[in-house]
């Protein structure tokens, strides 16, 4: 079982399409930077999918509450992606990257290579930090809420109408 599977990781991690991207991401660190972001979102909405699924499998919750449950984590999914990508992206802008660099980093000159490095390191940093931290941790749950309560209230006047 295992073989099958390392060989076809193999040939998919030695196609040309993986090893353009690779050169793509060494070449251009803004490139690497939504890359880097791209799979981290990816990450997360396959985790709330997975939640979702769960939820909704789980015996030990409450029948009542496995709707209100699973919107919560689906609200939050779909919000988590939406907000992590446009801070991700506002974030890693070369226009805010080169005034925040510019100041962070006002001691080197900037047309020199270490600028320039730390600068591409910088952009990369604060961009998934910005995206998975604020956003995710601080930025989401103060719009997911709200969300999953809307559908829950919509999802109870539903069911009340039908009785």
């Amino acid at each position: 079982m295992i073989k099958p599977v390392e060989s076809g990781l193999r040939k998919f991690a030695n196609s040309p399409f993986v090893k353009k991207h690779i050169d793509k991401c060494i070449e251009n660190p803004q490139f690497l930077t939504k890359t880097l972001l791209v799979t981290s979102i990816s990450k997360d909405v396959f985790a709330y999918a997975l939640r979702v699924h769960n939820t909704l499998k789980n015996d030990e919750i409450p029948e009542d509450k496995k709707s209100f449950v699973a919107k919560m984590d689906a609200s939050t999914g779909i919000v988590t992606a939406i907000v992590q990508m446009s801070t991700g992206l506002a974030l890693a802008n070369k226009k805010i990257q080169g005034a925040i660099c510019s100041r962070l980093f006002s001691t080197l000159d900037k047309n020199s290579k270490k600028f320039k490095q730390a600068s591409a390191g910088f952009a990369t940093v604060s961009t998934l930090v910005g995206a998975t931290l604020f956003a995710k941790r601080i930025i989401v749950p103060l719009i997911s809420s709200p969300i999953a309560g809307y559908f829950e209230n919509k999802h109870n006047q539903k069911q009340n109408s039908n009785l």
